[in-house]
């Protein structure tokens, strides 16, 4: 597959036009979503799990781990309200060593979102987003991920957008 590139993204695959704001947002999803839903308290997180284990040859390859280096991994869904609706689903992935250089306060989110956190600092630098598009049963879903920096600290984000995220209504704040 031929990979070209629009802006920061790196485009596979031509997603649906109303999809598009979503995935190319290099700013905080959580804000845009708490826009869409025209809520403060919103969107809401159900946390899949978190926890530390040796990281997966995906997350090695995209972090640049050695074999056998352990992570800090959490999975949620965020909605708006409605728990059967999630709008997406979102994966963050913290190299140990990242934890000790500033992003502690990731294990310690619980059920708020995540993107409150990262994106109130002014020195994260985020990686091109690279946009997915992939076969999930028999529907396509589109996904994202991206990496975000802060000095020599990095996580891998990754988000799978459902066919229930809301309209886009602007971009919220960085």
């Amino acid at each position: 597959m031929n990979r070209r590139e629009r802006g920061a993204v790196m485009v596979r695959h031509h997603a649906p036009w109303a999809l598009w704001p979503w995935l190319e947002l290099p700013a905080s999803l959580t804000a845009a979503l708490r826009r869409a839903y025209g809520r403060s308290d919103t969107p809401r997180v159900i946390l899949l799990g978190s926890g530390r284990r040796v990281a997966r040859q995906e997350e090695r390859r995209h972090l640049r781990l050695l074999r056998g280096e352990r992570v800090f991994w959490r999975e949620v869904l965020l909605h708006g309200g409605d728990t059967t609706k999630p709008a997406l689903w979102a994966r963050t992935t913290v190299p140990l060593r990242g934890l000790r250089q500033g992003l502690l306060p990731l294990t310690r989110q619980g059920t708020r979102p995540i993107g409150d956190l990262l994106f109130r600092h002014r020195r994260l630098r985020r990686s091109p987003i690279v946009v997915e598009r992939r076969r999930r049963q028999r529907a396509w879903s589109w996904s994202r991920r991206s990496i975000l920096q802060r000095g020599p600290s990095q996580a891998l984000i990754e988000e799978r957008f459902s066919q229930h995220i809301p309209a886009w209504h602007g971009r919220g704040r960085r």
